[in-house]
Parts: C-alpha cells; structure tokens; sequence
C-alpha cells in the first residue's frame, strides 16, 4: 500500500488488480448521494474545464481523452507516469461528476514533497500558486487541490484575487494551517466529509460544504479520503457554470451553500438544486433582457 500523508488518505497502486467485489454496489455513492445524476438533466458540464493540481496522472491516450492543456509546474518532472497514482484519481472524480467537461491536469507536487523552504513551506506550495493562474489563465471555472493544506501568504492570495477576477474558484482539500481558523480565506471553498461507520467525522467551521468520502467504481483499491472533495465539488461547480455561463464565482459559492440539505448536522453538497437554482437565474434574467 502507498499512504498519501499530504492528503490523510490510504490508497493503492492502479498497478494492483481491482477487488473481486465492488463494495459501492451495497453503498450510497458520490453521485446519487449529492443528487448529481439529477443534476445532469440541466447539464454534464458542456464547455467547460476544470483544472487539478496534484500529480502523477494517466497520460495514456485513451485515458488521456478527457484531458486538455496538460502541464508540470515543476522543472524537469513530466506530468505522467508510468504507473498512475493521485492525480488520475482526482481526474476520474471529475470526470464522473461532470463527464462532458475538460480537464486540465496540473502536476504541482514534487517528488521530494517534504522538503521546505528557509521559512519551512513545503515547496509544493509555490508550484500549487503558479498552478491557480495556469488554471485561471486556461479557463478553468474552478481548479482543485487535493495534496494538503496550503498557509495563507500574500501569493497565495494574489493568486486567488488573480483567479477570481478570471472566474475560477479555488477548491482546496485543508482548511489552511498556520492561520486563525476564523480568518480563514472564505473565498476558498473547503470541502469535508459526511461520518460513516468506517471512518467518523463531525461538522467543522473550517469546511463550507459535505459529501459522500467514497468512489464510484474506484481505480484504487482505497478510494475513501479527504482527497475526494474538492474534485467531486469542482465537477459540480462544472455542472453549474455550463448550464448558467454568466454566474461568478462569489454567486457559485452562495448558492453552493444556500442549496445544501442537512443530514446528520453535516451541509450536504446538493447538485440538482444548485443547478436548477442557476438555471433559473438564467431564464429570470433573460426575462428581463
């Protein structure tokens, strides 16, 4: 097994066969439980691109099909490899969620991620900001990190003015470290995960929006993890900005968290009503033209 201590999640090698029985068939799963396949009778995600930080993605050609303006933040480390790891699994989230829209995968993690700076950041951190304006730069309507928490810093905030200004929203896995909890940039959306018997949680002031912590279909042999958040929330915000183009991210985030249904005391990510609110913002609006 390969553990992921960036991203507090346990996951396998692709390169492992896949189990005998898919447990998500005796399970809720990420689509059915935030209403997503609901979601879908307004929009898959048309026109659209959603942008991953992370790495090690699946740059094989048919795998590679869904991508678009592949790219490494980091000098002398390609995108792919050989054995795919995290970042296909971001991919494929998304691509589940929002399969009609493009994704731009964005490796921002080096090999050597526990090394750090003279003021001990992890320099994956300054690859991730270079990143958020790649993303914001390409088009991207919301450009997700799953590889850890980043500290609130001036770049880091220059960088989300920069994509905000461009209509992308940055949707990180953590909220950040090293930073008052209540200070925490509210233009991030932080994603956390609904309890399960398997692995127990409590709603947080840190996250904005819950939902359901397994894969469908999963690549791995492991697809539970806090890594899954913000790509099933990116996908989301997809399906959204394909069925109303004109909506900024200030007004996605709102209805992102006004839509949500309670469970358990958990915000649940709710998909068909965001983006049947957003649709209908578009026809009142087109009313009045």
């Amino acid at each position: 097994m390969l553990v992921s201590a960036l991203a507090g999640v346990t996951i396998a090698n692709s390169s492992q066969p896949k189990p005998e029985k898919n447990r998500l068939s005796e399970e809720p799963n990420l689509i059915t439980f935030s209403k997503i396949n609901k979601a879908w009778k307004y929009s898959q995600g048309e026109n659209t691109k959603v942008a991953i930080l992370d790495w090690l993605f699946d740059m094989s050609p048919k795998a590679s099909a869904k991508y678009t303006t592949p790219t490494s933040m980091i000098p002398g480390e390609q995108i792919g490899a050989t054995e795919p790891w995290h970042g296909e699994w971001m991919a494929e989230i998304v691509n589940q969620v929002a399969p009609k829209a493009k994704i731009i995968p964005i490796r921002a993690r080096p090999a050597t991620d526990n090394d750090r700076d003279k003021d001990g950041r992890y320099l994956y951190e300054k690859y991730l900001i270079k990143g958020i304006r790649f993303a914001a730069d390409n088009g991207a309507v919301a450009v997700t990190n799953s590889m850890g928490p980043v500290a609130q810093c001036k770049d880091l905030r220059d960088a989300i003015d920069y994509a905000e200004q461009k209509g992308t929203i940055f949707v990180n896995v953590h909220p950040e470290y090293k930073c008052d909890p209540n200070n925490i940039d509210k233009r991030i959306i932080h994603p956390g995960l609904v309890s399960v018997p398997k692995h127990q949680t409590k709603p947080s002031a840190g996250r904005d929006i819950y939902v359901w912590p397994y894969q469908i279909a999963p690549v791995f042999r492991d697809g539970w993890g806090f890594s899954n958040g913000p790509p099933i929330v990116a996908g989301v915000i997809a399906l959204m900005k394909s069925a109303n183009p004109k909506l900024t991210p200030a007004e996605i985030r709102s209805i992102i968290i006004e839509t949500a249904f309670n469970k358990n005391g958990f915000k649940v990510l709710d998909a068909e009503a965001a983006v049947k609110k957003v649709v209908e913002m578009k026809e009142k609006a087109n009313e009045l033209d």
